[in-house]
């Protein structure tokens, strides 16, 4: 199915999100599937006229019926993004799960952002997010870049990577996610890298892990951005993590993000890149801190501090 590239309007959103949630609804009360479950099955029936699950034949042709009022509309990409994701927070409040394990939009856009002052975002290649989920982060960042190359996505929840492979091909990404434990997944080769790490106690600690796992499979000279807690430099372990880092990649610099964000565990952009022969390590660590979204002067002032402090380095950044 052909989704063409207009103007974003709310209605579209609307319609895309009327039509999946009627179809999850029917599903989770004829079937008892899960609203995240239903979501896909809509997906399967919009982008490949098929269903994963077995199901009576009235139900199918009501479904199909519901997926033919929304086929002839032309969605742009953040129009599917946005609707989408809006069916996404319902089903994890359905599933009983954080609304924190989607990653806000204002994050991936600013993430974005920093994307196009620090590489030539036309010569991207490839982008990997090792901890994808829904995919709303990476998708979020590709949809604010000029990128039309590949994205590589890793979850171990097989929901999760399902919403996240269609709603790459619903925007008619290039993707392939991959339902596997991401300390395991071993590809390498990648232009850019984004995750948001999660929030854990747990000893030894994730982030750390997967941090020093797959930074090396970038390509040298590429960044990486991930998404950390604010106590993250305080965990045990600290002194050995910074000590793997070392060996294959530059602490680039550290963007702390507005409390305002966050309701708990507030969080910052941790900001690596990948060492090469061609690579000069910065003599000065690139510091930020960002007031809340909705403070415009601020943001402007903070943005106007970021341009200054990246075209003064530019010689060490091409």
């Amino acid at each position: 199915m052909k989704f063409v590239v207009v103007m974003m309007s709310k209605s579209n959103i609307e319609r895309l999100y009327d039509y999946y949630d009627a179809v999850a609804d029917r599903l989770y009360h004829k079937y008892q599937k899960s609203y995240l479950e239903g979501m896909n099955e809509a997906f399967n029936l919009l982008l490949d006229d098929a269903f994963e699950g077995t199901y009576e034949e009235t139900d199918i042709q009501e479904l199909r019926a519901l997926r033919d009022a929304i086929a002839n509309v032309s969605f742009e990409r953040e129009d599917i993004r946005k609707g989408i994701q809006l069916g996404m927070l319902k089903g994890y409040k359905h599933a009983y799960r954080s609304n924190a394990e989607i990653t806000p939009d204002t994050i991936g856009i600013f993430i974005a952002y920093l994307i196009r002052k620090l590489c030539d975002e036309t010569s991207l290649e490839t982008i990997i997010d090792p901890l994808v989920g829904s995919g709303n982060l990476v998708f979020t960042v590709a949809n604010h870049l000029t990128f039309n190359g590949r994205i590589h996505g890793v979850d171990n929840d097989l929901v999760k990577c399902h919403l996240a492979r269609n709603l790459g091909d619903l925007m008619e990404y290039d993707n392939e996610m991959f339902y596997q434990d991401s300390l395991t997944f071993m590809q390498s080769g990648y232009d850019l890298m984004v995750c948001d790490l999660p929030i854990t106690d747990q000893d030894p600690y994730p982030p750390y892990q997967l941090l020093n796992h797959h930074l090396p499979s970038l390509k040298p000279g590429a960044f990486a951005f991930a998404v950390i807690e604010n106590d993250f430099f305080a965990r045990d372990g600290n002194d050995i993590f910074k000590q793997e880092i070392e060996k294959h990649s530059h602490v680039f610099g550290l963007v702390k993000l507005s409390d305002s964000l966050f309701q708990t565990h507030p969080k910052s952009i941790l900001i690596f890149r990948r060492k090469g022969p061609d690579v000069t390590p910065l003599k000065e660590f690139m510091l930020v801190d960002l007031p809340s979204f909705n403070d415009h002067d601020g943001m402007e002032q903070t943005i106007a501090q970021i341009d200054r402090w990246i075209a003064e380095r530019k010689d060490d950044l091409t």
